[in-house]
């Protein structure tokens, strides 16, 4: 999917210090950031990551039909295009067999690794 091929009537802004989605919610969509930055925080809390201009967030639960595993909040004012779960999913579906297993297998290893984070930092408060 190119740049060009998201709807611009789908833009979405979200100013600074406002939640765009939290953990456990349901994944409807996912988005693509034209401007700002987004802090992406674990269940517990913790800053896990920064998504920049011209990167897709969102995207992980839906392509592992999971509830949000995360919550994003806007740390600068941000625009950015919604991507429904129907759209993501075509998209996905259209990929080749290769690029579907390499787009899984990231997802899978991102959400292992903030559950090793979520177990590491719980046993160091112990």
């Amino acid at each position: 999917m190119l740049d060009s091929d998201l709807n611009n009537d789908d833009a979405v802004q979200f100013t600074a210090g406002s939640v765009i989605y939290n953990y456990d919610d349901e994944s409807d969509c996912a988005y693509f950031l034209k401007k700002g930055e987004v802090e992406i925080i674990s269940k517990k809390g913790t800053t896990v990551g920064f998504i920049n201009e011209e990167e897709v967030f969102g995207e992980q639960s839906i392509l592992l039909d999971t509830k949000r595993t995360v919550t994003a909040k806007a740390v600068k004012d941000c625009l950015a295009i919604k991507i429904p779960k129907n759209t993501l999913l075509s998209e996905y579906r259209k990929s080749s067999s290769l690029i579907r297993a390499i787009l899984r297998s990231t997802c899978i290893r991102l959400t292992n690794l903030d559950n090793s984070i979520h177990t590491s930092l719980k046993s160091e408060d112990d």
